[in-house]
Formats: structure tokens, C-alpha cells, sequence
């Protein structure tokens, strides 16, 4: 998918989001509230930047690239401008206050600590723009015993039940995927923020808001949660080969794809078109499968009796009993298959953007269709500091000797 430059900002074209935050549940909302066209400022430490930055190996892969780059600040920064201030010293102070006077949003998922030390707050800030949208993003909530205890996403894992409610029962804990609890609780702070743009639209006043990883953990699990805390059930996975209905299960075709089913619903409908498309067409009135309920109880011998019809079959000639039947089933997709699945690409759930270091880089926006404010990724990632002169002229009117001064007190 190109990008058209010539194109609306989106939707947030004018809002100004002020980014005190780092790893990637703060940063990941800024991004995907600059997809919509907000102006995102994302402060960072002079010199060595935010510590998304540092990251490198994370889920058996490395996320450096050349040229210093590195592929979650790629992902997170996006769109973006960078501002080094050290928010420690007195002028660093000032610029944030200044920018705070002139935007819209302030974002941050620094500890509540740390923003109540360099006067970072909402009673401070709001001081210098009374229409401020100020959202504070934790690990375990602003309330309770842990609401000032440090998190990356591992703990939003942890502690949201995640990491056991992926394993079975009888195995470790499993670590899912890199980035979901981080990408979950970035969405939950970008819905929060634009809730509380809609009111200030409506009734005239900022805000303050607040939200954590381990909310959003355990609201992304809300059906199972929900279950577990009711009942006392723990819904876990189960091995495939026991799975309780055969039409909900993965399967290895002969060419080693493997496809997933998802005709849990109107099973009685979908089984006879099943043995048909397969070759089998005996089996719709073999009395071991005649019903959910015989297909449940017999479930470990259908299983294993669909496993070795499915070797028999190629994609292709899967692929055209699912269209022709109209099947609720798919590919299981690798990581690696999404970047060139043509399902993803013609709906713009990856983008492709010219890098001024990386080539063709490939991104993964915001994914709704906007029909008159289309979302766009426009810029790759800033380096440490780009946007400096830019920020401090252009916007706050700092004199090109006072930005000169700044850098050698080491305030940017």
C-alpha cells in the first residue's frame, strides 16, 4: 500500500500530545493516536533517548537493525517527533510547561513517583493549561497496596493470569507473544485519551486519567475472567487432541499447512459439507459422528480420523472447498506470513513506507477505515533529539543561540 502524502492528517489533525513515556505501552498509544493525525512531541533523555531504544533481544529474536535502528522504536515512534529535555533541571521543567501550554494531551507511563518528583503531575501541569487531557498509564493500577511498583509486560503477563490461562495444565507458564499486553494497554490509554477529548469537546474541561497493563490484561480475557471469578472454572487450553468439538481444531495438511476450523456453530449443518469436501462422504451418517453430541463423545477417534484424511490434502485443494462451501475455517499463519498476506495488505493492516535508512519498511497502523480522515503513517521513527530546533524555534520561539545554550548545559 503506498502512502499519499497529499492526503487529510486523519481525524486528530490539530491535537497536541506531549509523550513523557518509554518502553512501549506509553509510546505504542502515541503512535497509534499519530496514525489518526495528532502531532505526537516524545520526549526523551538527551544523548542516549528513552530505553525502548536499548532493547534488543526479546522473544528469542533481535530487534536491532542497522544503522542503529531498532525495530520496536520503529514500530512505537512512528510518525513522531523527538524532543530531548532532562526534565531534572530547571529549564527542562520550562520547556515541558511550555509545550504543555501549547497542546492538547500530556501521556505519560512513567511511575507515579517519578512524575510527582519532577513535578510532572496533573495538579502541576493543569496550572499551565486548565483544557489538559492528562493521562497517566501504570502497571497494577493508581490504587491498592502495588499502585507505585515498577512493570514492563512481563508483569501485565504475570499477574493478569495470561501467562498460566495460554499454558496447560500440566505445563509451565507460556509467554504468547511479544508486545501484546504493552499493544493492549497502549490501546486502552489511546481510548481513554480520545474519550476525554470527546467530553472536553462537549463540556469544556480537561482531565485527568489513569488506566494499567494489568486492567487491560485482565479486560482482554474479560469472557474467561468472568467465568473463573464466577465459578471457580479455569479455562486452559487443552492438547488438540482432546479438543471437545473436532470442528474447533487445527489441523496438518499433506503439504505441512496447517488450517484452523471454526464451526462451533451450526455444526449439524457443516459436518456433511465436511465429509463431502473431503472424499468421505459416508462418514455425515456414520452413527459415531451423527450428532454434536456423538462427535463430542467419540471427539479423540474423530480427531485422530480427520488427521489422517487431512494428510491426504494439499492447501490448494483445501482453499477451494472453504470457498465453494463457504467454511468458517483458515490458514494458521506464521509471524512471518503476515508481511506479504494479501488479505492484510489490500485492508492496510501492514503499510509499506520508504526509510531513509531501512529501504522499504514495512509497519502495522491503526487498523480502522476512516472513509474522509484516512489513517496514515507518513514518518519512520525520529532519531535521538531530530526535532529539537524544530520544537524550541518554531513552536516555543526560542532564539537559535538559546537552543545552542541548551545543548551545552546538557538541558537537551
Amino acid at each position: 500500500m503506498s502512502i499519499d502524502n497529499d492526503l487529510p492528517k486523519g481525524a486528530l489533525d490539530g491535537i497536541r500530545i506531549v509523550e513523557w513515556a518509554h518502553a512501549h505501552m506509553g509510546p505504542g498509544a502515541g503512535a497509534l493516536l499519530s496514525d489518526l493525525g495528532a502531532e505526537v512531541i516524545h520526549i526523551e533523555q538527551p544523548v542516549i533517548g528513552d530505553m525502548q531504544r536499548r532493547f534488543t533481544h526479546v522473544f528469542g529474536a533481535n530487534f536491532g537493525l542497522e544503522h542503529g535502528r531498532n525495530a520496536i522504536v520503529e514500530d512505537v515512534d512512528r510518525n513522531k517527533k523527538s524532543l530531548t529535555v532532562d526534565v531534572s533541571k530547571p529549564e527542562g521543567k520550562q520547556i515541558i510547561y511550555q509545550l504543555v501550554e501549547k497542546s492538547d494531551v500530556f501521556l505519560t507511563n512513567m511511575r507515579p513517583q517519578a512524575v510527582n518528583k519532577q513535578r510532572m503531575d496533573y495538579a502541576t501541569l493543569s496550572q499551565h493549561n486548565s483544557r489538559l487531557i492528562y493521562c497517566q498509564g501504570t502497571t497494577y493500577g493508581e490504587r491498592g497496596a502495588e499502585k507505585d511498583s515498577p512493570g514492563l509486560e512481563m508483569m501485565g503477563l504475570a499477574r493478569g493470569g495470561i501467562l498460566l490461562g495460554s499454558a496447560f495444565k500440566d505445563g509451565p507458564p507460556v509467554y504468547p507473544s511479544v508486545g501484546m499486553i504493552d499493544r493492549i494497554g497502549a490501546i486502552g490509554i489511546a481510548f481513554g485519551i480520545l474519550a476525554a477529548l470527546v467530553a472536553r469537546e462537549r463540556y469544556g474541561f480537561g482531565q485527568r486519567l489513569s488506566t494499567s497493563m494489568l486492567g487491560w490484561s485482565t479486560n482482554l480475557q474479560a469472557v474467561a475472567v468472568t467465568l473463573a471469578a464466577n465459578t471457580g472454572q479455569d479455562p486452559r487450553p487443552i492438547r488438540r487432541e482432546e479438543t471437545h468439538d473436532p470442528l474447533w481444531n487445527v489441523y496438518r495438511l499433506k503439504d505441512g499447512t496447517w488450517i484452523a476450523l471454526g464451526m462451533i456453530i451450526e455444526g449439524e449443518k457443516f459436518w456433511p459439507r465436511i465429509c463431502r469436501a473431503v472424499g468421505r462422504p459416508e462418514l455425515a451418517a456414520d452413527p459415531r459422528f451423527a450428532s454434536h453430541a456423538k462427535r463430542e463423545e467419540n471427539r479423540r477417534e474423530l480427531i485422530a480420523l480427520l488427521d489422517e484424511i487431512f494428510a491426504t490434502i494439499t492447501y490448494e485443494e483445501w482453499d477451494r472447498q472453504v470457498k465453494s462451501n463457504d467454511f468458517i475455517a483458515t490458514k494458521v499463519n506464521a509471524l512471518t506470513d503476515l508481511g506479504t498476506d494479501p488479505q492484510l495488505l489490500e485492508n492496510g493492516y501492514i503499510v509499506e513506507l520508504d526509510h531513509k535508512d531501512l529501504g522499504r519498511w514495512k509497519y502495522v497502523p491503526l487498523p480502522v477505515q476512516f472513509e474522509r480522515t484516512p489513517v496514515r503513517i507518513y514518518s519512520c521513527a525520529p532519531e535521538i533529539g531530530e526535532h529539537n530546533r524544530e520544537i524550541l524555534q518554531e513552536l516555543l520561539g526560542y532564539s537559535a543561540e538559546q537552543v545552542t545554550e541548551l545543548q551545552a548545559n546538557k538541558v537537551i
